[in-house]
């Protein structure tokens, strides 16, 4: 039984669901592998252009679960098989084009968090806590994550996070620009599905240009990323939805546009 369910709450938007609510939705091998599939499915659906992530019963994602990976911890390839998954899952999720809001409720720790921290946006709840814990398990962050951590928080938060594995609360989350508020509503799931319908209509070119642009900057990476960027402007330039944009201003209505 897989426990990564993916649902359409609205046109061009999708929402990937966590649902392991006895582990407080920690992820075994079995569910990082589906959770990588689900975001390189939708990542090549044409139909999606935002996309929600999500965990059940009060829990984001409690990150890996433990036990899981200690049944293979002295098994050498099996470690790897298990790590080489967890791998995949994150570079799925950082490696679609479109938009991934992470909906953080309850718990966002370890290898949730780092899932959470590939998203673009995260909006917490009042009960959203965020926490690194390598330090408390006698592990290693990886440089990557730690990178996103750094560029979220800055680096003396990131520290105190990664130094102690120290738990984040929501409001000082929202504070350091680790997480957005939840709006009016309270609802971190509800913001992040109108976040998402807002995103899905914008240009699909423009967006994917503007996230390959600002990941790029952000890992330091302008100069390898400036060529695929120019080549989507190009795409852009000649695009059918350049031409409806035009058409929407002069016509003083929201433009419709299809991707292409």
């Amino acid at each position: 039984m897989t426990h990564i369910h993916i649902s359409h709450p609205s046109p061009r938007c999708a929402q990937v669901t966590i649902a392991r609510p006895e582990r407080r939705n920690a992820l075994d091998e079995a569910a990082w592998r589906d959770l990588g599939t689900a975001f390189e499915t939708l990542g090549a659906d044409p139909e999606v252009r935002a996309i929600v992530l999500a965990g059940t019963d009060g829990s984001f994602c409690a990150g890996d679960d433990i036990r899981a990976f200690a049944a293979v911890r002295d098994d050498p390839p099996a470690r790897l098989r298990y790590w080489n998954t967890i791998m995949r899952c994150y570079a799925a999720v950082s490696g679609t084009g479109k938009p991934v809001i992470a909906a953080v409720d309850g718990p966002c720790f370890g290898g949730g968090c780092t899932i959470a921290l590939r998203a673009d946006f995260r909006i917490a709840g009042a009960r959203a806590t965020f926490a690194v814990p390598p330090a408390k398990l006698g592990l290693v962050y990886p440089a990557d994550s730690t990178a996103l951590l750094v560029d979220a928080v800055g680096t003396g938060l990131a520290k105190y996070m990664l130094y102690t594995g120290a738990v984040v609360a929501a409001g000082q989350a929202i504070e350091t620009g680790l997480a957005m508020p939840p709006g009016s509503s309270g609802d971190p799931l509800e913001r992040a599905l109108a976040l998402a319908d807002e995103l899905s209509r914008s240009a699909p070119i423009s967006v994917r240009a503007a996230k390959l642009a600002c990941d790029g900057i952000a890992a330091g990476r302008h100069a390898e990323i400036a060529e695929a960027v120019a080549a989507l402007s190009d795409l852009a330039d000649n695009s059918e939805d350049y031409r409806e944009g035009v058409r929407a201003f002069v016509e003083k209505r929201p433009p419709v546009f299809t991707g292409a």
